[in-house]
């Protein structure tokens, strides 16, 4: 049976070639079909990217802002702290200075009597010294007369 065989081969080359036809169109109407989903999933996921940046950067900004206020109190407060400190080191050295000033005055008054007692001890001495012998004592005072008068009186 020849022709049975023949038809066998006829039939199974139309389905073939109709399972061909199916198969591409299967695959064109698949890749349609991907085409479209992966389309829909892009820009899906490019929203979502795009709310997740603008949350992102409307939280990021908020949390700078409560960084920025935390720092700019703290700032404030070492600010007020310093001025503190440096208010109490400038009391505590004007303190000490006025200390250090009442010490050379009491100073100055316990040596300026010293001083005192000592150069009349030395202007006794020269007016003895003057009273024995006053020679030295006018020919000192005629010599700086002179060298006052070269001095200052030269006229130009």
């Amino acid at each position: 049976m020849p022709w049975l065989e023949r038809l066998n081969d006829r039939n199974a080359r139309k389905l073939a070639h109709v399972l061909r036809h199916n198969a591409a169109e299967a695959g064109e109407l698949a890749q349609d079909r991907w085409q479209d989903f992966a389309r829909s999933a892009g820009a899906i996921a490019g929203r979502t990217a795009h709310d997740v940046a603008d949350y992102g950067r409307q939280r990021g900004a908020e949390v700078l802002r409560e960084q920025a206020q935390r720092y700019a109190g703290l700032a404030q407060e070492r600010t007020h702290d310093l001025r503190d400190h440096m208010r109490d080191r400038a009391r505590r050295y004007a303190h000490a200075a006025g200390e250090a000033a009442g010490e050379l005055v009491d100073y100055g008054r316990r040596e300026s009597a010293v001083l005192a007692e000592a150069a009349a001890v030395q202007a006794r001495r020269v007016g003895r010294a003057v009273k024995a012998d006053p020679v030295p004592i006018i020919v000192g005072a005629i010599g700086i007369a002179l060298v006052a008068n070269l001095l200052f009186g030269r006229r130009r």
